[in-house]
């Protein structure tokens, strides 16, 4: 039986976390780790009287566009390797499904431990980032700006960070929204900011970022324009006399690494974070009118472990109907996966085609489904 932990559980809980992910919180951080838990739901399964497997539920929003979406963050699940292959986790992760879809969130995303794993229950890669890898040759300044750089410390940040982010994000699909607390709390913990202003003190971009025994590192780096992206990296290279190394996390449409003066350097492009559309319909009823839809056609999507989301829906214009009938001449169909990874723009509606995950015997209904998809990129700088 599945069941919501309770204080009395935090303990038993991060002690599971600990034994499966390798790690431990002293016991004088344990107390500020269990207040934090405040604003998760826990929910495991006990053998015996003892925690068999959890997960965390963690209720947060997302960006697409301009929009803001109810997302259920799902993390921290476990068991241990005594109790598993009993079909725990299975039983969580569907029993997550129904949690989210009674609490209004109609995608979840996660960060797998195993795509494959999570890819049987519905959840689809979205994210990737590029790591970009610099020695202290590599750091040859580009053209001179008229702004300035101004650095922060995680105490006395500037609301202006959180506005270039939110600038930054609804141009993309998939980051987070962040609220103050995120920030301080998860963001920018233990790391320097630098924003650069333009000549008028408009800010438009920043970098967060250590300097560890020789060794800068930017967890993000974020330009609203050229000037900024400019300034941010001659910024990066005034500290040639500090470091031997530079690592920078980039989302991988970030045209940096192509304006450097050698761009033959390491980059390594990789998988991040996973996406699922946890309820079709309500998704479908908020996206519609985002994107002005004027399409027409039918939708038919499989899914193994939401079954209200096996249906066929019809839409129409910013409309949309679950007929639970045969589609229409117009017709597509898909499993979730497939669905997810489309209205995020990771793929095409002819790269699913490509890949045999996006069945259609009709030209014209691939020529609305382009219509259909959103233009953004996919991309996500968090961790949870």
């Amino acid at each position: 039986m599945i069941r919501k932990l309770e204080k009395a559980n935090y303990e038993e809980s991060l002690q599971l976390s600990e034994y499966a992910f390798q790690y431990k919180v002293p016991q004088e951080q344990r107390e500020n780790r269990f207040e934090k838990l405040k604003e998760q739901s826990i929910f495991g399964i006990f053998d015996q009287g003892i925690l068999a497997a959890k997960f965390h539920l963690i209720p947060l929003e997302v960006w697409m566009g301009e929009q803001k979406y109810s997302m259920g963050g799902i993390a921290g699940v476990a068991t241990y390797p005594e109790f598993r292959r009993r079909g725990h986790v299975r039983n969580l992760m569907n029993f997550s499904l129904e949690q989210m879809k009674k609490e209004n969130q109609v995608i979840s995303m996660l960060h797998p431990f195993s795509i494959d794993f999570y890819r049987k229950f519905g959840w689809e890669v979205f994210s990737f980032f590029e790591k970009v890898y610099l020695k202290k040759k590599d750091l040859t300044p580009l053209n001179k700006t008229e702004g300035c750089i101004r650095r922060y410390s995680k105490d006395n940040y500037p609301v202006e960070l959180e506005t270039i982010y939110e600038r930054y994000a609804v141009k993309q699909n998939g980051m987070l929204v962040r609220t103050k607390s995120w920030w301080k709390e998860r963001s920018i913990t233990d790391l320097f900011i630098a924003i650069y202003y333009d000549e008028l003190s408009e800010p438009t971009g920043y970098i967060t970022y250590e300097v560890k025994k020789e060794r800068l590192k930017v967890e993000e780096f974020i330009a609203l324009n050229s000037e900024a992206r400019f300034g941010l990296w001659n910024y990066i290279c005034q500290h040639d006399s500090m470091v031997e190394d530079v690592e920078l996390i980039l989302n991988p449409i970030e045209v940096l690494p192509f304006m450097l003066k050698d761009p033959k350097v390491k980059i390594e492009k990789q998988p991040y974070f996973m996406v699922r559309i946890v309820d079709v319909e309500s998704f479908l009823k908020i996206y519609l009118k985002q994107i002005s839809n004027s399409t027409h056609f039918s939708l038919r999507i499989s899914d193994a472990n939401a079954s209200w989301n096996n249906e066929t829906f019809m839409i129409k214009g910013q409309d949309v109907v679950v007929t639970g009938k045969e589609p229409c001449e117009l017709s597509i169909e898909m499993t979730i996966n497939a669905l997810s990874s489309l209205v995020f723009g990771v793929h095409t509606p002819q790269s699913l085609i490509d890949m045999g995950q996006l069945i259609t015997n009709n030209q014209e209904a691939v020529n609305q489904l382009k219509i259909f998809s959103q233009q953004n990129n996919p991309f996500f700088y968090d961790f949870f």
